[in-house]
């Protein structure tokens, strides 16, 4: 049994949706991972904050003794979960460190109470994290390690002023400071982490199977099911010449149900005709009246004359032979908004020729209404037509798909005659190249497509206009013919249609046609496609964003300044923003709210973009008019602040840190946006001015 196509194409896309769904996953880990560090990260910023502040109210002797301060750390660590937390003396010279004071937490392990202990001193490799908190150059340090204890987060912070009794004063011990040091465990975060992700990576790869055998079920029910009855129908019309045939069971309203309609009146007028052929017989008329029935069917199947829509006109004329053939013309507006339309040659003559063609256009309806790409229409086209040909016939097919939103027209060619473009020059369709459909199942077919502009004609024939011939006996020839449609094309506003066939009037007076004439023809109208209908590379206008700045506010006149100030990543810049806002011509109220938005997000770039406040830079620029906006950029660490914004009464103001300065910058903006692009901080807040 022959497998559905439907459940191959499922086979192929399930290992792309598994592997897309993988890489989501790692990326969503990835980012999980990397905020629960950071939350680790802060969380111990926070805890070295509040131990430091109590530390700092003890004198050196009391950290030294270490009982009462290692009862303080004890309690510390149970407060904030963590296993250890200890004061200690380091040497750089020597690399050595001396523990002043242990705290241990209720994750502390054995070996580890037994191997940190007050007094004990030992060697280490010293992180240059720790090396920079001892000579000041950063605030706090972390080193993150992995060792016998499991994967762990480290926390140094220098003490750099313990109280004296003697004196009375605090001793500034900037030279030579204790080292306050933080153990946080990683691995439980990492253990529950790593427990959550491989439970939804189950639950992603299950539904992924059932959605792509669901998907390939429905439909081959749907529509390969249908679509193999159909041809299955047709074959035996073919073969028995509709003796034993039954009509199509008609449900419903959808594409198959109007072609098995089609094909029934189809079928039913076939009878008819030769029931007429039988009459014709018995009166010495047989051959005629073949012809007149298969000239009846061939023009009763063809496309209308003439179809035009906003944006192409399409026309076709087809001048049958005294011994009909199997020329045919089509077109269908299809509901996406494109049009497919077909020019093909049935290389037979008479009742075979004309049935088949008829097999020949249901099919091409069928494939085109099912949205397949060119190629695939005459792939499958050509198998279904090669599954039961006894008569040996075949069909030179030309197939096109022109799309009015993007002007691309998509066209794939089965051994027919090249079609032409009237543009700018005279264009000949070569790009694809196949062979005629009917003869030898498996065959593969090429696509190609081509940007059409305003005025630009689609040209399609049958070999019926290269190969008439005059009284004579001279072909009019392919060379004639691109002639006479180079001199339509200097012409201008002539229709290649009209032209042509005048032409061939002309040329073959008095000569007998021996094969049909058939010409098609597709123009796109000049401004044809409607601008709310046109984006641009896929985006819509709003959204275009030019060198950060999007395209409406990239609009400078009169009424509108803009002024930019390179900062220094330092609060001692704030008077120079405050002046600059200050000379901003709005009422004093307005003033107050830009300048403590402005200050505001100005702390943040200075205190958390950059490891040390002052060694980086900012921008910010300033556009007046109905609107005042203001953009800031720093080059620092990614932060987004429009996120996870929390409200008023929903502040915890005895445990929370931060937070509330991108409330007051959400309530007092009327519009508050962030993005993050090439290595940018980048947020813009708009006020609107009031009259």
């Amino acid at each position: 049994m022959r497998r559905s196509i439907f459940w191959k194409i499922a086979l192929i896309i399930l290992p792309i949706v598994l592997l897309i769904n993988a890489a989501l996953l790692l990326v969503a880990y990835k980012q999980a991972y990397d905020r629960s560090y950071d939350t680790c990260v802060e969380r111990m910023k926070n805890g070295a904050g509040i131990v430091e502040e109590m530390i700092g109210f003890l004198d050196k002797n009391e950290i030294s003794d270490g009982k009462n301060v290692g009862e303080a750390l004890e309690y510390f660590c149970n407060q904030l979960d963590l296993p250890y937390i200890y004061v200690f003396e380091l040497d750089p010279d020597t690399s050595s460190v001396h523990y002043l004071a242990i705290g241990f937490g209720k994750e502390a392990t054995e070996e580890g109470r037994k191997e940190l202990y007050k007094g004990k001193k030992m060697k280490i490799t010293i992180p240059e994290q720790l090396l920079q908190v001892y000579n000041g150059q950063i605030k706090n340090g972390f080193d993150h390690v992995k060792n016998r204890f499991g994967e762990t987060l480290i926390c140094f912070t220098a003490l750099r002023g313990i109280y004296d009794p003697a004196t009375g004063k605090y001793d500034d011990l900037s030279g030579n400071p204790m080292i306050l040091g933080m153990d946080l465990l990683l691995d439980n975060v990492n253990d529950e982490l790593q427990r959550d992700f491989n439970q939804i990576f189950i639950y992603m790869v299950v539904l992924s199977i059932l959605m792509v055998f669901l998907f390939a079920f429905i439909i081959h029910r749907m529509v390969s099911k249908p679509a193999k009855q159909m041809s299955a129908k047709m074959k035996t019309f073919v073969e028995d010449h509709g003796q034993e045939f039954k009509p199509f069971p008609v449900k419903g309203r959808d594409e198959f149900s109007e072609m098995s309609r089609s094909f029934n009146s189809m079928v039913e007028n076939i009878h008819n005709y030769m029931d007429s052929i039988e009459v014709l017989n018995r009166e010495k008329h047989t051959r005629q009246a073949e012809l007149d029935i298969a000239g009846n069917i061939q023009m009763g199947l063809l496309g209308a004359h003439e179809y035009e829509s906003d944006f192409f006109r399409i026309r076709a004329r087809m001048r049958p032979a005294r011994d009909v053939g199997g020329d045919l013309y089509d077109h269908i507006a299809l509901e996406d908004g494109r049009v497919f339309f077909s020019v093909a040659d049935v290389a037979g003559k008479g009742i075979s020729a004309a049935l088949f063609m008829s097999r020949a256009v249901t099919l091409l309806h069928l494939y085109a209404k099912m949205h397949y790409s060119p190629a695939e229409i005459l792939r499958m086209f050509n198998d279904t037509l090669s599954e039961n040909n006894p008569e040996g016939l075949f069909i030179t097919t030309f197939v096109a798909f022109y799309d009015p939103k993007t002007r691309e027209l998509t066209y794939a060619n089965g051994g027919h005659n090249v079609p032409y473009v009237l543009s700018d020059r005279l264009i000949p369709l070569d790009g694809a190249r196949g062979m005629a459909a009917g003869l030898f199942p498996g065959e593969d077919y090429e696509e190609t497509s081509l940007q059409l502009k305003d005025g630009d004609c689609v040209f399609l024939y049958t070999d019926g206009v290269n190969e008439a011939k005059n009284v004579s006996d001279v072909l009019y020839s392919t060379e004639r013919l691109e002639k006479k449609l180079s001199e339509c094309l200097e012409q201008g506003g002539e229709d290649p249609l009209r032209f042509i066939s005048d032409d061939l009037l002309k040329f073959s007076e008095g000569a007998e046609q021996n094969d049909d004439i058939t010409i098609l023809t597709m123009r796109v109208k000049a401004g044809g496609v409607k601008a709310d209908e046109v984006k641009a590379d896929g985006v819509k206008a709003d959204e275009a964003v030019a060198d950060g700045v999007k395209a409406d506010e990239a609009v400078a006149d009169a009424d509108h300044q803009t002024e930019t100030m390179h900062l220094k990543a330092d609060k001692q810049e704030l008077g120079r923003i405050k002046e600059k806002i200050l000379q901003i011509p709005v009422d004093e109220e307005l003033q107050k709210k830009l300048y403590l938005v402005a200050e505001e997000i100005f702390i943040n770039i200075c205190s958390y973009a950059y490891d040390v406040d002052g060694n980086g830079e900012a921008e910010l620029t300033i556009r007046t008019g109905d609107t005042i906006e203001m953009i800031f950029r720093d080059w620092g660490k990614p932060f987004d602040p429009t996120k996870e914004v929390v409200e008023l009464e929903e502040y915890d103001y005895d445990n929370s840190v931060g937070g509330m300065g991108r409330f007051l910058v959400r309530t007092l903006a009327d519009e508050f946006e962030y993005e993050y692009r090439d290595g940018q901080n980048i947020l813009r807040v708009d006020f609107h001015v009031t009259q």
